[in-house]
């Protein structure tokens, strides 16, 4: 009938833009992502609350351009059908009543939301701990550093890896706190340095690394390794944080 052949229509509309997309993105140089442009965030402004809510859940687990493809799209029919193919191209056991990546997603987006939102004026899951868990998940195990004399608030996620993927085996993520408030912040060892972790450190050198060692290693002997790399027991060049830090962001993030 005539409703049929609509719904078809539309379902190979979706599907044939989504294809394109996805055989766009593969590519461009993974792991990079850009925010919306003015058009699209006005086009996100005028969507219906589920649409942006849907949109906020797949942030950090789609492509720009597939987001700006759902932008474009110009009534709730396509823009249904759109998310329906969405998690149907994501599905691990296609033909099975549960699509089990969806249901962890949208459960991980719930956490975020409730957990990750404490202390930051955003929504959990536009936090850099909101953003990391969406991606990789619950973490291993947690380290916490919260009230140590000499040192910012500081959590270390350990992580199982997969080589395929471009992961270590096994590595760590550290959050802190600069300046002891504020929401948890993610910390690069290449870029932010164990100076940034230590508290009073004017008389200190922030690319002194071998008396940053000395004196990270006086507050808190247990996290000189997270604070210089994020694979554990890495031993690096002369104390010097490990590079190896963006090669692995940029992974988690593809």
């Amino acid at each position: 009938n005539y409703n049929s052949a609509m719904k078809k229509t539309v379902f190979l509309f979706v599907l044939t833009i989504l294809l394109v997309v996805g055989a766009a993105g593969q590519e461009k140089q993974r792991g990079k992502k850009r925010d919306f442009d003015e058009s699209e965030k006005a086009a996100y402004k005028q969507l219906d609350a589920r649409y942006r809510n849907w949109l906020d859940l797949v942030t950090h687990i789609t492509f720009s351009d597939e987001r700006s493809v759902f932008l474009k799209l110009a009534n709730d029919r396509d823009r249904d059908a759109f998310i329906n193919i969405f998690w149907l191209q994501r599905d691990p056991t296609p033909g099975t009543p549960e699509n089990e990546f969806k249901t962890e997603m949208e459960k991980r987006f719930a956490y975020v939301n409730e957990y990750f939102k404490r202390g930051s004026p955003r929504a959990g899951w536009m936090t850099d701990q909101g953003r990391i868990y969406m991606i990789l998940g619950k973490p291993n195990s947690i380290e916490r550093y919260d009230d140590q004399k000499g040192l910012y608030p500081v959590q270390v996620w350990y992580f199982y890896g997969d080589a395929s993927l471009g992961l270590p085996s096994y590595f760590n993520i550290l959050f802190y706190k600069p300046h002891g408030a504020g929401e948890w912040k993610l910390y690069n060892p290449a870029h932010d340095g164990p100076w940034a972790l230590l508290v009073q450190t004017s008389a200190l050198d922030p690319e002194d690394y071998d008396n940053l060692y000395k004196k990270l290693y006086e507050v808190s002997p247990a996290l000189c390794g997270p604070a210089f790399s994020m694979i554990p027991n890495e031993t690096t060049s002369n104390n010097r944080p490990s590079l190896r830090s963006n090669f692995i962001l940029a992974s988690i993030y593809e």
